[in-house]
């Protein structure tokens, strides 16, 4: 609200009151005798107005409505410069206002015309060197009776370096003030009371609120009671130890309801005389680096359970499951595939699944790899997200055959293991309605994933040279060695359990003839083929082995002679339709046929059966301990 005159005149009073009490007493006379004719000069010449103006530290400038001075004191000469001969009957405006101000001045002048007494202001003015400096002045106006003005007697000091410092403190705030409103960091201090003083823009955007607002307020006004209550201990702490608290990580909750981590330091605020008056806080908002810190971590743990995997597993699928199972303990999923890539077949098949109903496992992975979200992947070698199962083609049966069960899929993450460029798999984990899958877990399956592809490869290549070790590189059956190792744990379960096994001792029947005939490439054909018929006719139990040149053994655990005579019609029967009817050597075998209850040494039984068979016409069977031979 505007101050009245008489206001501003009881200001102006005050003021000198305080600061020169004679010389208030005498203006105050004036003022009372204003209306007296011809008493301006006779003020001036008063022995006691002239006493306290030379004396005074102020600036007596005394000026007609016209401008022109008629009375100038020694402290007026010491501030501008300018003699009081030199003055007296000049226009002020001449010499004294530089023309920066003098716009202002002549407004002043003209609230002085009308009426207005504006008793305080800080004005430009010149000196005699040409030199600008800044005068605060206080006038007081004399009248005659009829109430026009007749004189008006200006008081001033230099306020030069007053004023310099009032601007570089300004500045110094306003820089300070510009820089707490710019540092994205919680800037705030506040007093002994915990009160807030002086708070930055996001200390109180993140309070919801204006700085102002926050003023003389405390943390209870904006914050948890049990948030606030933690603050104003450490403030406490810091104002009675006089030590600071540095970096301390807490959780805290904004005004918006949401959790953050924050780096909290708070510091003593002292005065100049090294009190204690309040506190200095820094809030740093650390959400982020905690996330990626704790995203690191999650990789690192991650790197090493790959790394342990990789060292204790033998095989692919004893990898697989131990990712998965560890995966789950990091990333937050339900359900998870490692497809491996068969080259040889261009097809993806399930190593292990984890977290599926038993009714659907493998059921998942689609026939057409391009219709399937891990053979896209696998096909584009790029991971793919789909946050919406329902409506993707890619991921509509494995959506349909989980609703069956009453489960919603909600999103899916299928990634390609790949080292090098090469293909060795796909990982995809799927999570159930109500979860979700965030970017920072499927930016550490993508990151592991290259690891996981390592792991395979490795693996494959160690099975590689395992099999090197145990299978004829021609036919692909296992070899001479690893049959006796097989056929030696056979023979333990045998004894220890009296689980019968049978064997199949099969020699091709004119073998080396056709090798004269038609040359090795041709007998090498019929090798590979007959160990094709050999796979095809098999149980994932049984197993096959090329013993000699053209010489093959069948083990058929869990199986009697007799039913093993049968699979060795089956074979014989498929060698007739594509070896001799189809092949030029005319291809036949002769079969030997002992189970484990035959005697001790089996395979010399089976191999005599053989040899009976060959003995009785060849292309036939010969079961041992029975005399009558099967042929086509």
């Amino acid at each position: 609200m505007a101050k009245s005159r008489k206001e501003k005149s009881a200001i102006n009073f005050v003021y000198l009151q305080q600061n020169f009490p004679n010389l208030t007493l005498l203006l105050r006379n004036i003022i009372y005798f204003k209306n007296i004719k011809g008493y301006t000069m006779e003020l001036i010449k008063n022995p006691a107005y002239k006493a306290i103006a030379e004396a005074s530290p102020l600036a007596f400038v005394v000026w007609t409505p016209d401008f022109k001075i008629i009375d100038w004191n020694k402290s007026a000469e010491r501030i501008f410069g300018w003699r009081r001969e030199e003055v007296i009957g000049k226009n002020f405006f001449d010499f004294l206002i530089p023309e920066s101000a003098e716009s202002k001045v002549r407004q002043i002048v003209e609230k002085l015309k009308a009426g207005e007494l504006p008793s305080y202001s800080i004005n430009e003015n010149l000196t005699k060197d040409g030199s600008i400096i800044k005068c605060e002045w206080h006038n007081t106006v004399l009248k005659d009776k009829q109430g026009k003005i007749t004189t008006v007697i200006s008081m001033a000091q230099d306020v030069t370096e007053r004023e310099r410092m009032k601007e570089r403190l300004q500045k110094e705030h306003n820089l300070l003030q510009t820089l707490m409103d710019n540092i994205p960091d919680s800037i705030y201090f506040k007093d002994d009371k915990n009160r807030f003083v002086m708070v930055n823009r996001a200390k109180a955007e993140h309070s919801g609120t204006t700085p102002d607002n926050m003023v003389g307020k405390t943390d209870f006004d904006f914050s948890p009671k049990e948030q606030a209550k933690k603050s104003f201990a450490d403030d406490t702490y810091v104002m009675k130890s006089g030590r600071s608290i540095v970096d301390k990580v807490e959780k805290i909750i904004h005004s918006n309801g949401k959790e953050y981590w924050v780096s909290v330091t708070k510091v003593p605020w002292r005065n100049n005389k090294g009190k204690i008056i309040g506190t200095l806080g820094i809030s740093r908002d650390i959400t982020r680096r905690k996330a990626e810190q704790e995203e690191i971590e999650n990789l690192g743990r991650l790197y090493r359970l790959i790394g342990r995997s990789i060292n204790r597993s033998k095989t692919i699928k004893e990898l697989s499951q131990r990712i998965l199972k560890g995966l789950r303990r990091v990333i937050d999923f339900d359900f998870g595939d490692i497809l491996i890539y068969d080259p040889e077949k261009n097809t993806l098949f399930c190593s292990t699944q984890i977290g599926y109903p038993k009714d659907l496992k493998e059921k998942t992975v689609p026939k057409k790899s391009e219709e399937d979200i891990a053979g896209a992947a696998a096909i584009h070698k790029e991971p793919i997200y789909i946050d919406n199962p329902k409506n993707s083609k890619l991921t509509s049966v494995i959506h349909s055959l989980l609703e069956k069960c009453g489960i919603k899929l909600q999103e899916v993450y299928a990634v390609p293991l790949m080292t090098r460029g090469t293909l060795h798999g796909v990982l995809q984990i799927g999570v159930k309605e109500g979860k979700n899958l965030p970017r920072k877990d499927r930016r550490l399956i993508k990151s592991i994933s290259e690891e996981i592809a390592a792991g395979i490869a490795k693996i494959k290549a160690e099975e590689a040279l395992r099999e090197l070790a145990i299978k004829d590189p021609l036919t692909g059956l296992f070899n001479y060695r690893h049959f006796w190792e097989v056929l030696e744990k056979q023979e333990d379960r045998f004894k220890r359990y009296n689980e019968v096994y049978s064997l199949l001792y099969i020699d091709i029947d004119n073998f080396k003839e056709c090798n004269d005939t038609y040359g090795h490439q041709e007998g090498d054909k019929v090798l590979k083929a007959l160990s094709g018929i050999l796979k095809n006719n098999l149980r994932r139990i049984d197993s096959a082995y090329r013993i000699g040149g053209e010489e093959f053994v069948v083990l058929l655990p869990h199986t009697s002679k007799q039913k093993a005579k049968k699979v060795a019609e089956r074979i014989q029967k498929e060698v007739h339709q594509k070896l001799y009817l189809r092949c030029r050597c005319k291809v036949t075998v002769s079969i030997g046929v002992a189970d484990s209850k035959d005697g001790e040494n089996v395979v010399k039984i089976a191999d005599s059966a053989m040899y009976e068979a060959k003995r009785k016409g060849k292309d036939r069977i010969w079961v041992a301990g029975e005399n009558t031979p099967f042929s086509d």
